[in-house]
């Protein structure tokens, strides 16, 4: 049966290069958060952090979709957030991401008490060094680039106005 893989978990936990190996060895369609929409094909893997807090909305729209839990050490996890300044311009206070990262991983402990276990497996990052498509230093890779010398998106998700002129 083919169902959508949605890919979750905190902002810069990888889940972009997650869903880009899933969408390689499984031939499926790739969707990026921002193109999402409850009309997916099934055939699809759905990169989308932003979607962790609607999973169980989720699973009740698509009942044979699997959820990819992302996995990564928080300390590297907050450094990469720090680096693209992410919420920056709107939350400046030095405990956000520390309580943003155990915030994500409270909900997905949650979520695998709701879901059924067959709906869901988890990714750990580390895991992912062996693909190919990992690049282990990717300090100067913009916002939603997992290729070397390929940048999509800013270097920055400041002021999210590439959102907005993406969605325009």
């Amino acid at each position: 049966m083919t169902h959508p893989i949605i890919v979750t978990g905190p902002q810069r936990a990888g889940s972009r290069l997650a869903a880009r190996i899933i969408e390689r060895q499984t031939k499926r369609i790739f969707i990026d958060e921002l193109e999402y929409s409850i009309n997916i094909p099934d055939n699809s893997v759905v990169q989308a952090p932003f979607l962790l807090k609607a999973v169980l909305e989720i699973s009740f729209i698509f009942p044979t979709a699997q959820f990819a839990f992302m996995y990564r050490n928080k300390q590297n996890i907050v450094s990469s957030l720090e680096r693209v300044e992410w919420y920056k311009d709107i939350i400046n206070n030095p405990d956000f991401y520390s309580s943003y990262v155990d915030h994500c991983y409270t909900c997905i402990d949650q979520l695998k008490d709701e879901l059924p276990q067959e709906r869901w497996f988890d990714i750990q990052y580390e895991a992912l060094v062996h693909d190919p498509l990992f690049v282990t230093d990717r300090s100067n890779f913009t916002t939603m680039q997992y290729l070397p010398d390929k940048p999509v998106g800013p270097k920055t998700w400041r002021n999210d106005e590439y959102l907005r002129t993406v969605k325009e």
